[in-house]
């Protein structure tokens, strides 16, 4: 005999607001912050790749940080953006995975580079 059963393939994520015309200043707004973090973390690790004075422990535990702040970013922020331009909040079961494997990776990194 069979049980009842669900299988779950995909997620629904809200987001931040229902509202319509606030998507397009959230969208503004993050990708203002993405691209802030962004440059500033690859921009500290081509400093520190470019220059040979940099090529010290401490601003290779820098650049280490950087990265791993970097992958933690870029591993949720796009979708977010996404969710705030596009109709379809849904995400698939692998992409849900795959985005939480690749930031607790990340964070788990920095956590041990801290430690």
């Amino acid at each position: 005999m069979e049980a009842n059963k669900t299988l779950v393939t995909e997620f629904v994520l809200t987001g931040l607001t229902d509202l319509p015309g606030l998507q397009v200043p959230l969208f503004l707004v993050f990708l203002v912050i993405y691209l802030t973090t962004m440059v500033g973390n690859l921009g500290l690790i081509f400093l520190i790749w470019k220059d040979p004075h940099l090529h010290t422990p401490m601003y290779l535990f820098l650049g280490s940080l950087a990265f791993a702040d970097a992958c933690s970013s870029s591993s949720v922020t796009p979708k977010m953006l996404m969710i705030f331009l596009y109709v379809d909040h849904t995400i698939s079961l692998v992409e849900c995975l795959t985005q939480f494997f690749i930031f607790a990776f990340s964070a788990t990194t920095e956590c041990f580079l801290w430690w």
